[in-house]
Parts: structure tokens; sequence; C-alpha cells
């Protein structure tokens, strides 16, 4: 049997998360959070018998912060609070694997302790994970405050099977930002492959074009030795190892384009954002964030503002604007390639110069023109979006998280077409200039192998084509990198 994915509210990564939503196993709990989580539904029990006034443990939430609620009426109070936060507003349905991380990303904070809630909650909503009864979750009614309406949804099945739900638990299983994080855990590790994709377009690019691999060489990172310029170029140098381009006298030109010449540095400015955003990611995904925490060792619950998440969304706000950078100059690549005064070949790619043929007579730079244009618009920051004033005025800023995720997602939807029309144009051209496989970069050869039968070379116009088994392809190319 495969190994549970154990939680302990401190150590868990990011790879895990993604790996544990895409691939279900056995999820638990280390053995030490459960005596954590006890000691911490104690210190909400003593509140409550003591009838101290404490924020979403003995009164309302947000603008009705100030209205007390007494021991008779927590239970009717926590139920009505899941209750009336699941409002289901129109939008997609959160995708199961999403749920999945969100759920285990909620655990994995009532492992700390200071969420407060009973050990039989936390058993009960463990149990539903690992049996894959997890319920629809509705996306798109969060501001980046915690993820307050759809975990109410994901709590609504749970608090119905244990009959009901103690003090304070309605608020910790809502006030988190659990679905947030773990979309945009996927969003990363999802642009992660997309970096990948655009390393291997650039590369299969300069083959096509005999570009000047020189650009790309060691010495130039050692004179500029930013961490991301180095990823990049030494990746690019990899995929080209081997390949007839760095003998003398092949490259066509001394002095490529600006989109060829400076991709370790465009795609290098994509690396070093990945790791800035993988890096806080790594510390919000083992935070605790629910308001009031337990402040375990002084006995007490303590208000607070940590689920605020500005630096989560201006992570990913970076990080799109480093993607769509990227994906221009992949977009003017693409064009080089095809554009006969920078290729020296007949005009798109075709056999021959005339009136049918070619790349642009399937299209493909209006279409790749379109997906770059929903990137492009995808790359707005979200974080200065918020002009609310919810909860009478009380949650006056908010930190746009879910917005920059949402957009994330947009982006490389749109982004795999860009790269995939690259990746398509410059296995069209190495073919179009009869360059032999052994001349290629080695780590280039599978990708053209693959892609070359899918491209409709000499047949464009005799029936309708289709870019998607190509984008599975330069998909799989992508993932190859990844994993290698």
């Amino acid at each position: 049997m495969t190994a549970p994915l154990r939680l302990d509210g401190q150590s868990l990564t990011l790879d895990a998360l993604v790996a544990a939503a895409r691939r279900p196993g056995p999820v638990a709990l280390a053995p030490d959070a459960w005596t954590r989580i006890d000691a911490g539904r104690a210190v909400v029990d003593a509140m409550v018998a003591d009838g101290v006034p404490a924020y979403g443990i003995t009164t309302g939430v947000g603008s009705q912060k100030d209205f007390a609620v007494g021991a008779d009426a927590l239970a009717d109070f926590n139920r009505r609070l899941i209750t009336a936060h699941a409002t289901r507003a129109p939008g997609p349905d959160a995708p199961a694997e999403l749920v999945r991380a969100a759920c285990i990303l909620q655990l994995n904070l009532f492992a700390t302790g200071r969420s407060g809630v009973r050990r039989m909650l936390v058993e009960a909503l463990l149990d539903r994970l690992n049996r894959g009864d997890l319920p629809p979750v509705r996306l798109g009614s969060s501001i980046g405050a915690s993820d307050i309406v759809a975990l109410s949804q994901l709590a609504v099945p749970v608090m119905e099977a244990l009959g009901g739900l103690a003090a304070k638990e309605a608020l910790s299983l809502m006030n988190s930002n659990a679905l947030t994080l773990a979309q945009g855990a996927l969003a990363l590790d999802g642009m992660g492959e997309l970096l990948a994709g655009l390393d291997l377009a650039a590369a299969l690019t300069l083959e096509g074009f005999r570009g000047n691999p020189a650009a790309w060489s060691a010495p130039i990172e050692r004179a500029h030795p930013q961490p991301g310029h180095i990823a990049a170029a030494r990746r690019l140098r990899a995929l080209l190892d081997g390949s007839r381009l760095w003998q003398p006298g092949e490259p066509r030109f001394l002095q490529d384009p600006l989109s060829l010449r400076c991709a370790p540095l465009v795609n290098g400015a994509l690396h070093a954002a990945l790791d800035w955003a993988r890096g806080i990611w790594a510390v919000e995904l083992n935070a605790a964030v629910d308001n009031p925490l337990i402040d375990l060792e002084a006995g007490r619950p303590v208000s607070h503002g940590a689920m605020e998440c500005t630096l989560p969304a201006l992570a990913l706000d970076t990080l799109r604007l480093a993607a769509a950078k990227a994906l221009e100059a992949s977009g003017e690549r693409m064009h080089k390639l095809h554009w006969p005064a920078f290729s020296g070949l007949p005009t798109g790619l075709a056999h021959e110069n005339g009136a049918a043929g070619g790349v642009q007579f399937l299209n493909l730079g209006h279409i790749l023109a379109a997906a770059l244009a929903t990137a492009r618009m995808a790359a707005t920051p979200a974080t200065p979006q918020y002009r609310g004033q919810v909860c009478d005025g009380v949650e006056d800023i908010a930190g746009m998280a879910p917005q920059a995720v949402a957009e994330t997602d947009r982006m490389i939807a749109a982004a795999w077409t860009v790269v995939t029309i690259e990746a398509a144009t410059a296995v069209w051209a190495i073919h179009r200039r009869g360059i032999p496989a052994d001349a290629l970069g080695r780590g280039l050869r599978p990708a053209v192998d693959a892609l070359l039968p899918l491209l409709p070379v000499g047949a464009e116009g005799e029936r309708v084509y289709d870019l998607a088994p190509l984008v599975d392809a330069v998909r799989a190319g992508a993932q190859a990198i990844c994993s290698a």
C-alpha cells in the first residue's frame, strides 16, 4: 500500500501537496498533532465555560463581532453560520483535485492545534478525504480574506454528518485560504511545466532559425550572474548539447534578433519569479491563519489578520508579468521563423513561394496572436483591484489572491497555444532546411520526432487541422524536461 501523506502542520511541501491532489492516496495526521488538537480545544472549551468574550467563539463575526452568543445558542449559531455563508453564486465548480488539495490544507492547519476544533471534527474531515467523499465547491466568491464561501460549502456535509458543530468550529472551517493556496499550488506546478515548454520552444527555434548559440553560452552568465538567467541558460544549453550549431560557420548570422538572443534573460526572469513564488507558497502551506488563533503556549485565543494574502497575490502577479514577457518573445520568434526576410526560406515555410501552403496558410499566426492577447490581459495585476467596503467597512482591504490565481490559470491555458505554435513552426523550419536528426541538440531530438508526424507539411488545406494533439505532445515534452 502507498505510505500515507502525514500532516503535522509544519512540513507539508508544495510538491507533496500537488502529488497528493493529483494522485490520491491515504492521508493521516502525525501522532503529536492529535495532542495539539486536544490542547487547542481545551482552550476554546475554557473560554465558553467562563463566558469570556472571544471573537468567533462567544461572539458573532465580521461586522457582528460585538454581539455576544450565549452558551445555549452556540450550536445553532455555528450551524447557521456555515449554512448562511455557503451561498452558491454562479461560477465554475472546482475540479476534484483542487477540492482534495484544499481539504489537505485544512487538515494541515488543524494539525497545528491552533484552530481549537474538536478531535471528532478532524476525524470526520479526514475520513471524508480518504473516502473521496468531497462535495462540489463553487469558485469565484473570495476576495482574499479567507475563502469563506467555498470553504463553507465544503463544510456543510461534514457538519451534517457530525450532527452539528461546537463553538468556533464553523469559523475554523471557513476562515483560511485553503482553496486559494491549493489552487495556487497547482498553478505554480503548471507554470513550471509551461516554463519548460518555453525553454523547449526557444531551443527548437534556434535550431530552425539556424541561430547563434554564442549568446546563450556560459561566459555571458558568468558576467551577468543572475540566478534566473543562469538556470534558463543551462537548460537551453542542455537541450542544445550535441547540436551542429555550436560548430563555427553553422549559425546564419553573427547576431540574432533580440527575441532569440535574449531568451536566457527573458525566460530567466520567469525562472526567478517562479522560484520566488514557490518560496512564498512553501511558507503559506504551513502557516496557521485561522482567526482567532489559539495561542497554545499562553492558553488563549488571539485575534489577528494573518489570513490577509497580499504577498501571495503579489507573487502571482509578478509571475504572470514575467510569463507575459516570455510569451511575447515566443510570439516574435515564431514570426521570425517564417518571414522570408529573416528565415531565408519561402513565405510561411511553404514548399515554395506561391499562393498556397505553409504555416500562415493554416492561420497559425492569427491563432497565436489571439492566444497571446488573452495571456497579456491575464497579466494585469490583481493585487490593487479591491475597492470593497465589506462587513460595513470592517474588511476595508483584501489581498485578491483568489483573483491572481484565477488569472494565472487563465494565462497558462492560453499560453500553451502560443508555445505549441512556436515549437511547431520551429520543427517545420527544421524539416524545411533538411537538418538531420543527429545534427540537432540531443535534448531536442525526441520533441522533433514527436511533433513532425503531427504537422500537415505538404497537405496544408487538404483537411481541417487540429492543434490539440500537438499541444499534448509539447506538454509531454515539457513534462519530460521537468522530471529529468
